[in-house]
């Protein structure tokens, strides 16, 4: 995201690229990633890969490839609503944006409906420049046709911020070219222009802040105007948990927190009087998993906390493998034998595709296998 000059010689040197989560999950693309030292654990990644025995690799063949009934609707939405975008029924998204808001209804895994609604039009990076092209034009036309639409700004910053980070690119800070830092510049500009016409309007919607949460972070505004926008956010919604996860997002040291700080703002949000308590502190701790080797050794945060939220996700959304896999992911980080093997076994042999939860099929046996029997 675009920073001013002064942030762009901190973050020189930072890469996008997401961590694992704890140093002994396999990895295909450790290359870029320090290892870490022995622990009672393993130690890296390398090793713990030669120690894959026969046993695991049979298991890893026989795992059943799940899906979380949750997210599952929430990609059968998000199809639903990006082809009435590019069919131009802007008026059906319009009532079903309309009613997700009123209903504030959430899928089986927790995600707001209202926020995969504008989930559906995302774009990723590596989509061909047409592809963005035809996106922003039917934006654009949705704007033209509904004008006073709030639903169709918000639409519209969301797409524009990963516009900005679409001419950045995904490599280091210093292989920007001038170019892409003043699209970037541009985009985010612009974004920030739509959301204050937006605010304007009548209508509110939830989403709002998440995007301008984005904005925020891509120019770097200041800690006191990013605690006054959470402070704009909270008030609308509380219980919407994407803004705690964003602002948590934004402390990471590689962007504008100190070393401690989102831990002190997990800590802080769950204890809100309005917010979600514990509930919130582990969606937290999922956010920001994989921007750590072993987020509980390189970081403050709390392992019975996290399981405490975790407890009341699992209740609260019993279908959700999603939940149950990040559960038995962060007691594996966590070393809790105990309540690994207790979410291991409930998952049985149902594995989220590679890239969700886990980094392979293989590792995912692997950690059951020290669940189960307390060695590696």
């Amino acid at each position: 995201m675009y920073r001013s000059k002064s942030r762009l010689a901190a973050l020189a040197l930072l890469p996008i690229a997401l961590l694992t989560g704890c140093d002994f999950r396999l990895s295909t693309n450790d290359s870029s990633e320090s290892s870490s030292s022995s622990s009672s654990r393993g130690s890296n990644r390398k090793e713990i890969a030669e120690s894959i025995d026969k046993e695991e690799a049979l298991d890893a063949i026989r795992l059943q490839s799940a899906t979380d009934p949750g997210g599952e609707k929430a990609v059968a939405f998000r199809k639903q609503m990006a082809e009435l975008l590019y069919a131009q029924k802007f008026d059906e998204l319009e009532k079903e944006a309309a009613a997700a808001r009123a209903s504030k209804e959430v899928f089986a895994n927790g995600t707001w409906k209202i926020s995969q609604f504008y989930f559906a039009f995302e774009r990723k990076n590596r989509d061909a420049q047409g592809l963005w092209n035809v996106t922003e034009d039917a934006l654009q036309a949705w704007q033209k046709a509904f004008p006073s639409s709030v639903t169709a700004r918000i639409a519209y910053a969301d797409f524009l911020v990963d516009y900005a980070w679409h001419a950045r690119g995904t490599g280091y800070a210093d292989t920007v070219t001038p170019e892409g830092w003043r699209l970037m510049k541009e985009r985010l500009s612009q974004a920030n222009k739509v959301l204050v016409d937006a605010r304007k309007l009548p209508e509110k919607d939830p989403v709002l802040y998440s995007v301008a949460l984005q904005v925020a972070l891509g120019v770097g505004l200041d800690k006191a105007g990013y605690e006054k926008l959470m402070d704009e956010a909270y008030a609308f919604e509380p219980t919407f948990w994407g803004y705690d996860a964003s602002r948590a997002y934004s402390l990471l040291p590689r962007w504008y927190g100190e070393p401690g700080e989102w831990e002190a703002f997990a800590a802080k949000a769950a204890a809100r009087p309005d917010g979600l308590g514990a509930e919130v502190y582990a969606r937290i701790v999922m956010r920001l998993v994989d921007f750590h080797e072993n987020l509980f050794r390189e970081s403050k945060a709390s392992w019975p906390k996290t399981k405490e939220g975790i407890e009341i996700l699992k209740k609260k959304y019993p279908e959700s493998v999603e939940i149950l896999s990040y559960g038995a992911l962060l007691a594996t980080c966590a070393n809790d034998n105990k309540t690994a093997k207790a979410y291991f076994e409930e998952l049985g042999d149902r594995y989220l595709e590679e890239g969700k939860i886990w980094p392979s099929k293989e590792s995912f046996v692997h950690y059951r296998k020290w669940a189960r029997t307390g060695k590696w």
